[in-house]
Formats: structure tokens, C-alpha cells, sequence
């Protein structure tokens, strides 16, 4: 049943390791405190408030970040700076979207209470004050298990699809954010490990602080 937050204002910002069920426990958490979960539909309206088709959207979306953009990550890591295109131009692409995106997190952020779900949202609310920033994790077998279940993948193809999605989040939330580590503890209130409680228990635990925070008693 979800909980009445009344005229309570809460904004939860989610990043996630792959396989390590954030995604779930993101709708979990929207169900029992009922307020919207913003994920894939985040794009939906940004390619509607934009006039760019959903389809380019999520091409640049976290998982999909192009080979482009890796080898401009290694360029900061070796030189320090930050190229703002290439002679192609897709980059500069690549940045119009994420801008696009980054205002429609924001406009989201104003209208009341949600839940966002990675795309450097932690780092656009930083100051917002009614914002709580989460990082979900979980042990290797807990998000290999995960993935066997949910996608029926073996314990190869599981292993290889974990590495390479969290390799390309971790360079889109780098490049994004001026350099910053991906899942490091400075950048979030609270580093979650999902596989301690399931996903059931670590969405309920997420609610008890919401509930704590807005001095809600359940």
C-alpha cells in the first residue's frame, strides 16, 4: 500500500551496478511511497519536450554510450582536459541530448516528489536540498544469479554483459560530470549492497529512511 507523503517533497536519485536490481527496486520503492519512477520514460519526455525522436535518445542513453565517447574518456584521463567535439560532430550531438536531458531532470525535480533513475542524475540535484542520492550494488553472484533469472543468461554471458554495461555507464557518468568516479561514495548519501537484503528488503529499507527523513510514522 502506498504511503500518503501529503505535502512531503522527496526526490530519490538512483545509480545502480548492472544486475544488481536498482531498476526493480526503483518501482518497488514507487509503488509502496507512490510517487512516479523516471526511467526509459525520462527519454520518452525528453524527445516529446525536444521535438527529437525517442529513438536518438536512446541511442545516447547510459548503456549506449558510442566508441567515440570511450576513446574521448581516455583522452581526459591521459590529458587532463575535456574536448567539447570532434570534426565528425557527433559529439556535440552526443552533449545537446545530454543537455536536453539534464534540464528535463531538473524541470522533473521541481514538480514534486519522484524517483530518477542514473543518468547523472545525482550530480544535476546536488544541491537540491529535498534530493537523496543512492548507489545500489551487490556482489558478483547476487547480479550473476539476477541475470540467469531475469534474462536467462549463463554464468559467461552474464559475467562479459555486467562488465561491459557497467564499463560504458561508468565512462558516460565520467565524461558527464567533469570526471568523476562512477559508484564512488563522495557522490552519493548512501552505497547500498542489494545483495544483502534482496530487492524486496533493500527497497523497504530505502521507504524506512524516506519515511525517517520526512518524520513520517508509518
Amino acid at each position: 500500500m502506498a504511503v500518503d507523503l501529503k505535502d512531503k517533497k522527496i526526490i530519490l536519485t538512483i545509480g545502480r551496478e548492472f544486475g544488481s536490481g536498482g531498476r526493480k527496486i526503483g518501482s518497488l520503492i514507487s509503488a509502496k511511497l507512490g510517487i512516479p519512477f523516471y526511467d526509459k520514460d525520462l527519454l520518452n519526455r525528453a524527445a516529446a519536450d525536444s521535438g527529437i525522436d525517442a529513438e536518438t535518445f536512446d541511442k545516447m542513453d547510459e548503456k549506449r554510450c558510442t566508441s567515440l565517447l570511450f576513446s574521448f574518456v581516455r583522452r581526459l584521463e591521459k590529458s587532463g582536459s575535456r574536448p567539447e567535439h570532434d570534426d565528425t560532430g557527433i559529439l556535440s550531438m552526443n552533449e545537446r541530448l545530454y543537455l536536453i536531458q539534464k534540464q528535463i531532470i531538473k524541470n522533473i525535480a521541481k514538480e514534486g516528489s519522484c524517483i530518477i533513475m542514473g543518468r547523472c542524475s545525482n550530480i544535476t540535484l546536488k544541491k537540491d536540498p529535498d534530493a537523496v542520492h543512492i548507489f545500489i550494488k551487490a556482489n558478483h553472484d547476487f547480479k550473476v544469479q539476477n541475470l540467469n533469472k531475469l534474462k536467462k543468461l549463463e554464468k559467461n554471458a552474464a559475467e562479459k554483459l555486467i562488465k561491459d554495461t557497467d564499463k560504458e555507464r561508468a565512462a558516460y557518468f565520467k565524461y558527464y560530470t567533469g570526471g568523476l568516479k562512477w559508484g564512488q561514495s563522495e557522490n552519493y548519501n548512501y552505497i547500498i549492497d542489494s545483495s544483502v537484503l534482496g530487492l524486496e528488503g533493500t527497497a523497504d529499507l530505502i521507504c524506512d529512511m524516506v519515511l525517517k527523513k520526512l518524520n513520517i510514522h508509518n
